[in-house]
């Protein structure tokens, strides 16, 4: 079984929005790897403000190799990495990007019934989502398909897509008939919510990943009153119309960590285990 402790309390810190952009850390400067989506921007924007704050947006499978290689001291990495990572762990219960039901910006699209599909075509940006499709595919609808990297072609019987690729207008029903979102999959088949991505770095930084955390934590709290701002400064450059990004950001992508949060994570790392894609125990994680 998955050794990750059980987390009953959130512990954050409570400061008036009016505060949270002065923040800085009293040190050398803090260096952060974020997903380079629209899912990301409530949790840092704002973040490149702050003195000796460096930002380093990337795609997820990307992330985990700027901490091992130490160019970041911290990242949104993929939840499956604390089974993967070449480094020992050190990972926060907070602010996460995760979902209950639907995400909308992980999706498998097919030409026909999943059940009959042989071969996806998979988008390589995240470890998680890849992880997730293999889980479904053996549990939920129990087939076993053959998962390759998505190529240019369109001549394919099945990919999957995740983040902003998603948001295509040439992602007709007419083009691909069957479209599953994996985060509504997943809580039909678990009943649990689904954490995509955690902040991680390594554990011999243990500290400052926890002092950057609060700010981090702070700064999503303020972006959260100015949502519409946030919005405004990324939506239309990623692909998205203000209104859908919204509704996106505030309807299917969830930013706690609260017990149900761990109960997914910890049935999402435990099935990894059981379909052999990471065997590694996870250090309890750090509370702000």
């Amino acid at each position: 079984m998955v050794m990750v402790a059980t987390l009953k309390v959130m512990t954050t810190l409570e400061v008036q929005p009016k505060t949270m952009a002065r923040l800085e850390t009293p040190d050398s400067s803090v260096r952060v790897g974020v997903v380079s989506f629209l899912n990301a921007r409530p949790l840092v924007a704002g973040l490149e403000q702050l003195r000796n704050w460096v930002i380093h947006p990337a795609p997820p499978s990307q992330l985990i190799d700027l901490v091992a290689n130490d160019e970041v001291d911290l990242a949104l990495c993929s939840s499956v990495d604390l089974l993967t990572a070449p480094f020992e762990p050190a990972w926060l219960a907070s602010t996460p990007l995760g979902c209950c039901g639907a995400t909308q910006t992980v999706r498998l699209f097919t030409r026909g019934p999943v059940e009959n599909v042989s071969r996806i075509h998979c988008d390589t940006d995240s470890h998680t989502s890849v992880a997730l499709l293999r889980i479904l595919l053996a549990e939920y609808w129990g087939i076993s398909a053959e998962l390759v990297p998505l190529g240019d072609g369109n001549d394919v019987e099945a990919k999957m897509l995740i983040g902003d690729k998603v948001v295509d207008g040439a992602l007709t029903r007419d083009a691909w008939p069957v479209q599953v979102d994996l985060g509504e999959a997943w809580f039909d088949h678990v009943g649990l919510p689904f954490v995509f991505a955690v902040w991680m770095g390594k554990a011999s930084n243990s500290r400052r990943i926890q002092r950057a955390g609060r700010v981090i934590d702070r700064q999503f709290r303020l972006n959260r009153t100015r949502i519409g701002h946030v919005v405004s400064q990324a939506a239309t450059d990623l692909g998205w119309s203000e209104a859908a990004a919204t509704k996106y950001l505030g309807s299917h992508i969830r930013y706690t960590f609260g017990d149900r949060e761990m109960d997914g994570l910890q049935a999402f790392l435990a099935r990894c285990r059981t379909h052999a894609v990471a065997d590694r125990d996870v250090p309890a994680p750090m509370a702000l």
